[in-house]
């Protein structure tokens, strides 16, 4: 059994599977290669049908069964699992910079959504989408409606009341 000491509480396959996404949600709106996209989204979804956490493979040096995962992409996999962070995200989103790294924090919210609500409405903080959402803006965006309106604010609500 490998003995890797994890520095955060144990992290989810749904929480991998999520920055995978954002990640690949990331690189298509960069219109960086196809494949690159592809190989994080299908990672993606091999993570949330693993019948195991993937930390649990890392943790005991077993090689996870990702078909058509390559070595570069679990090396960053196996960063994840230990740190918590991975670098490629936090260089993606430095890259794109304020508004979308805080309206990316709210939960519900990826690039795709976080860039309509910057180009718009203006929305340009966590506090912004708040007052669009309780004003009734963010519901004029076609696909969005009240119930889905609501909910982004009550989880931006919440990012703020964690961060008071």
């Amino acid at each position: 059994m490998n003995d890797i000491e994890l520095s955060i509480p144990f992290i989810t396959n749904q929480e991998i599977a999520r920055v995978l996404f954002q990640v690949g949600a990331l690189l298509e709106m960069m219109e960086v290669n196809p494949f690159r996209v592809r190989a994080y989204r299908r990672a993606a979804l091999s993570i949330l049908f693993l019948p195991r956490p993937l930390v649990e493979y890392f943790g005991n040096d077993e090689e996870p069964p990702l078909t058509g995962v390559g070595a570069s992409l679990r090396a960053r996999l196996l960063e994840l699992v230990n740190t918590g962070r991975l670098g490629t995200y936090d260089a993606l989103l430095e890259e794109v910079g304020e508004p979308m790294v805080s309206l990316l924090s709210v939960e519900g919210i990826g690039p795709k959504t976080a860039v309509r609500l910057v180009s718009e409405l203006g929305i340009g903080s966590v506090e912004d989408l708040v007052e669009a959402a309780r004003t009734g803006r963010i519901r004029a965006l076609h696909g969005f409606g009240p119930k889905r309106e609501q909910r982004l604010a009550e989880r931006a609500e919440a990012l703020l009341g964690q961060a008071a």
